[in-house]
């Protein structure tokens, strides 16, 4: 071999070795590219995904200072997204020849950046550390990149750096891409997340603002309709003139009425609010059975109806049970049964049997299609818009209905044919136990033996004087105060306090209101009875009575026989 041959050789194996570490070189970078991509995919934001790709150029390319811009489509300019040389933040650049170009697919070096125009917002001190600059832009669906290796020293980039900058574009355009759909899913998600939040913030406010108008409301209805039922309390009890007996018995049952669609619709906000509970006791079923359908067999024999009644019922027992809700179940069935029948026959039949109580109302009436029987029990829901019309009410019974008979831990069945009649089931399970001697609260007397004095403290003046009717009909004295202040003033003479045994108190009153009232004298030591009387009944406004220091509750419009009871109660109870 002679010399000449020998060069070659070593040409060749220098050039074999130099590709050898190029290889070697450009295997290293694409494991790292590898090991980066893996990163990126598991990042959360385009901070971690930027900061990320700057940890991995900073290992193959000397620079000073990182820059990452961004632009959508919508705008002009680029923002700075992330940086490490805080005097690129809030900087806005302009989208010149170079940076177009870049977004483009080139990868560029900018040998004096601190004389072109994309650089041209910065002061002097800065663009004179602006010595180099080697860029590449990435192209994304809604924005565009721009990454900016910035260095501090003249021709710190060559064309090798270029090169290598380029061999990293895949890495970069993929975390464009990531950061992209990143950031469109997060603004996604926070969109139906305050969408979701809104709405049920809506929702909340709409539910609450309807239970405060529906309180309002009744509120406002009772106190007008205690006036009317006192009085009628009243005069029933005291004129012997047939003609005004009629009269006051059409204006008591419209009265009535008023009251039960009243009830209805704060049972139907107890049942939305999840607030609607049962107040069970022993009782006897016979009895609440007569009693809730005496006066509904007068309706339905005014109407030339034959009313059936059957009840099997052991009547040497008792059985425990919500005696109220029981008979707001017969009212709303039988009720219905009645209204909607205008010829034949209503049988309702009550039997107890192997722990189960079944209620059966049966009638001739309209009947009900197939179509609106799962609609039926449905909040405000009737058979057909002209059955409203027609025949009044709520619509809210036979949904009341079905949830009581769920909460007793029963259910409510229908079978009914369109013009031939309707009849519901209800069955409950029902505990039951011999009777045990009691004193009948119907017979009961006030247990004070001598006559009772009774201040009332309120200050509507109409109700003042049905108040007062009410009570010295049942042989007691009274005294009338107008406001809270005025009671508490009253007993601060400790004399007074032994000339009254009873305090009725108004819940809502100028001055001072009768919850603060009650407070109040209970710090002073008066320790006598004290009743609420209000037309606030929802069981908030129980549960604040009692929180007060009262000893019981009477809802407005007031009716003779439970403002006695009431007071019988809490005589018995002290």
């Amino acid at each position: 071999m002679n010399i000449s041959q020998s060069e070659q050789l070593n040409e060749l194996m220098l050039e074999l070795e130099q590709s050898r570490q190029r290889e070697k070189q450009l295997a290293k970078e694409n494991h790292t590219i590898l090991r980066a991509l893996s990163s990126i995919t598991t990042s959360e934001n385009h901070h971690q995904i930027f900061k990320e790709i700057k940890r991995v150029l900073s290992l193959y390319i000397d620079f000073d200072d990182f820059v990452v811009l961004t632009r959508t489509d919508s705008s002009q300019l680029f923002q700075t997204l992330l940086t490490t040389n805080q005097v690129f933040n809030d900087y806005t650049w302009q989208r010149e020849n170079k940076f177009s170009r870049a977004v483009a697919g080139e990868c560029i070096i900018l040998f004096q950046p601190n004389v072109l125009v994309e650089f041209s917002g910065f002061n002097s001190l800065i663009r004179d550390e602006l010595q180099s600059a080697l860029l590449i832009g990435v192209k994304g669906q809604v924005s565009e990149s721009i990454i900016l290796l910035l260095g501090r020293r003249k021709g710190q980039f060559d064309i090798q750096t270029r090169e290598r900058l380029k061999r990293f574009k895949p890495l970069i355009e993929r975390a464009i891409i990531d950061i992209e759909n990143k950031e469109q899913l997060q603004k996604l998600v926070q969109h139906r997340t305050c969408e979701l939040e809104k709405a049920q913030q809506k929702a909340i406010e709409a539910n609450n603002a309807k239970s405060q108008f529906l309180a309002m409301m009744s509120h406002e209805i009772r106190t007008p309709l205690n006036a009317i039922l006192g009085l009628i309390d009243v005069l029933t009890s005291d004129t012997e003139k047939t003609t005004h007996l009629t009269m006051l018995g059409q204006m008591e049952a419209s009265a009535e009425l008023l009251l039960v669609i009243i009830n209805d619709i704060l049972d139907l906000t107890k049942i939305e609010t999840g607030h609607f509970d049962l107040n069970l006791q022993w009782v006897s079923i016979v009895d609440e059975f007569d009693n809730g359908l005496s006066h509904l067999r007068q309706l339905a024999e005014k109407k030339g109806l034959v009313f059936n009644c059957h009840c099997n019922i052991d009547e040497e027992s008792e059985y425990w049970m919500d005696p109220t809700r029981f008979s707001q179940v017969i009212f709303n069935l039988v009720g219905n049964a009645v209204k909607f029948t205008h010829s034949g026959n209503i049988t309702v039949v009550l039997q107890e049997a192997d722990g189960r109580l079944t209620l059966a109302v049966q009638d001739t009436g309209i009947g009900i299609s197939e179509e609106v029987k799962d609609s039926l029990f449905s909040p405000f829901k009737q058979a057909d818009g002209s059955i409203t019309r027609n025949y009044g009410g709520t619509g809210l019974g036979l949904t009341i209905t079905k949830h009581l008979a769920r909460i007793m831990g029963g259910e409510i069945a229908i079978q009914s044919e369109l013009g031939i009649g309707s009849t519901f089931e209800v069955e409950i399970p029902i505990k039951k136990r011999l009777k045990v001697d009691s004193v009948n609260s119907a017979g009961r007397s006030l247990k004070v033996g001598e006559r009772l004095n009774v201040l009332v403290v309120e200050d509507t003046k109409t109700n003042q004087m049905v108040i007062e009717l009410v009570l010295k009909n049942h042989g007691l004295d009274v005294s009338i105060l107008n406001n809270g202040k005025e009671a508490c003033d009253f007993f601060k003479d400790n004399s007074n306090s032994c000339n009254i045994d009873l305090i009725l108190m108004d819940l809502s009153m100028p001055e001072m209101d009768g919850l603060t009232a009650s407070r109040a004298l209970r710090n002073m030591g008066v320790n006598l009875p004290i009743i609420a009387l209000t037309a606030h009944v929802m069981e908030q406004d129980k549960q604040e009575c009692i929180k007060a220091g009262m000893n019981g509750f009477v809802a407005k419009p007031i009716r003779s026989e439970d403002i006695i009871a009431t007071i019988n109660d809490v005589f018995e109870r002290a």
